[in-house]
C-alpha cells in the first residue's frame, strides 16, 4: 500500500471498538474518504470515520469491536492510501517535497530540502555548500513547488531575511 501517515490513536472512543484519531493532515476533509486504515503494521477495512472537532475524529475498524482490543492500539499510527487523501490545489504531501531541490528566483541552487517540521510555520531544512539552512515558510517567501520536477523555488530577497544557519 503506498501509504501516508495521516494520525495517531490516542485512545479508545467508548466500548464498541471505536479510536480516537489525532490527525496531523490538513483536517478530516481530507481523508473521509479512507476506505483502510493500516495500525501496528495490521490493515483493517474502516466501517466508519467521522469528524471530532479541528484536529480529531473517530475510526470504527471492522474485527475491532471492544475496547480492549482498541486499547491495544493507543499511541500507534495511522496510515492510509495515499490515492485516497485529498489535497487541495496549491497543498503538498511532505514526503513529496523532501528530496527536492531548492532554488532562488535567480536560478541558483541552493541545496536539497532534506526536513520540514510542521507547526503554526513549518520550518524547512536543506543541505547547502554552507551547513544546514533552516528556513521558515512565512508570506513572501515560497514562489513554486514542482513536485514532479523535485524543485522548490523560493524569493532570494524573502529568503535572505529568513534564513538561519545551523553549521
Amino acid at each position: 500500500m503506498d501509504k501516508i501517515e495521516i494520525g495517531a490513536v490516542a485512545k479508545p472512543q467508548g466500548i464498541k471498538g471505536e479510536l480516537k484519531i489525532r490527525l496531523f493532515c490538513d483536517g478530516f476533509d481530507s481523508v473521509k474518504a479512507v476506505t483502510e486504515a493500516e495500525i501496528g503494521g495490521k490493515v483493517y477495512a474502516v466501517e466508519s470515520f467521522r469528524s471530532s472537532g479541528a484536529e480529531e475524529a473517530i475510526l470504527k475498524l471492522k474485527g475491532l469491536d471492544d475496547r480492549n482490543q482498541a486499547e491495544l492500539l493507543r499511541g500507534k499510527e495511522v496510515f492510509a492510501k495515499r490515492n485516497e487523501i485529498k489535497v487541495e490545489e496549491g497543498r503538498y504531501f511532505v514526503s513529496d517535497v523532501l528530496g527536492c531541490k531548492l532554488y532562488l528566483t535567480s536560478g541558483k541552487e541552493l541545496g536539497e530540502i532534506f526536513d520540514i517540521v510542521s507547526g503554526n510555520v513549518d520550518y524547512y531544512y536543506v543541505k547547502t555548500s554552507e551547513g544546514t539552512a533552516v528556513f521558515p515558510l512565512v508570506e513572501g517567501v515560497l514562489e513554486s513547488i514542482d513536485v514532479a520536477e523535485k524543485k522548490v523555488t523560493v524569493n532570494a530577497k524573502r529568503f535572505t531575511e529568513v534564513v538561519m544557519y545551523e553549521d
